[in-house]
């Protein structure tokens, strides 16, 4: 009985020593920590993301960040403030949108903080940053250096495949019009031959032309026609 007393008691001692060295534990000051949904930033600070890969519809996107509190959950609502490093954002206020407080409900240990990011003409010249943080107020300090900010990367800047020899047989020669239109008709940016088959390639190619043939004739005596001032065909 004191040899299992003895290894409590060490097991306690253990355990104490552990909590006070976890950087995710505190027993004073409540802090905040930001992550980044995970298909875009596992294991980073940072997220990139390009416009050009979607249909030129597509005019803004929203990518979910939980925040979470490190330390105890609160019998009251706590609010998390954030902000822009100004130093380290380089896109103008237009063209990015987020709450810069968000609630953390009582008895909570997350929430939601939404960031949305639009789709602006300066964006096919180069990508624009957006360098959101946590904000020091009454109910949360600061959390890890990692996780107290998050990175946004963003453009509308096209690139050519790298696989477009094995499309060529489909899509034809490459240009940043037709590929354009590629991705407006199918909202498609990435064809992996390996993965479809033939007649599904092929059942794109059919799709395009189709798609070409009604632009054309929507726009009588002005046919669609690449950044060479060659007339775009599937």
């Amino acid at each position: 009985m004191k040899r299992i007393k003895l290894y409590m008691a060490v097991a306690a001692m253990l355990a104490l020593f552990a909590c006070e060295n976890d950087p995710f534990y505190y027993n004073d000051q409540a802090r905040i920590r930001m992550v980044g949904p995970e298909v875009w930033t596992l294991g980073t600070d940072s997220l990139e993301f390009s416009f050009a890969n979607y249909s030129s519809s597509i005019t803004d996107t929203t990518f979910d960040v939980t925040v979470y509190v490190m330390g105890e959950a609160s019998e009251m609502d706590r609010v998390a403030a954030f902000d822009i490093d100004a130093g380290l954002t380089t896109a103008e206020s237009t063209m990015y949108n987020f709450p810069t407080a968000v609630t953390i409900p009582a008895g909570a240990y997350s929430a939601n903080l939404p960031i949305t990011i639009s789709r602006d003409a300066s964006l096919k010249d180069g990508a624009a940053r957006l360098y959101v943080m946590v904000k020091e107020n009454d109910d949360f300090k600061l959390g890890v250096n990692e996780e107290n900010h998050l990175l946004v990367i963003y453009s509308d800047v096209l690139s050519k495949p790298s696989n477009w020899n094995d499309l060529e047989e489909f899509f034809g020669e490459y240009s940043l019009v037709k590929y354009q239109f590629i991705i407006d008709q199918l909202n498609l940016a990435t064809f992996d031959t390996d993965v479809l088959t033939w007649a599904q390639m092929k059942n794109y190619q059919i799709v395009l032309a189709e798609a070409l043939r009604v632009y054309n004739l929507e726009h009588p005596g002005d046919p669609l026609t690449d950044e060479n001032g060659q007339q775009v065909t599937f």
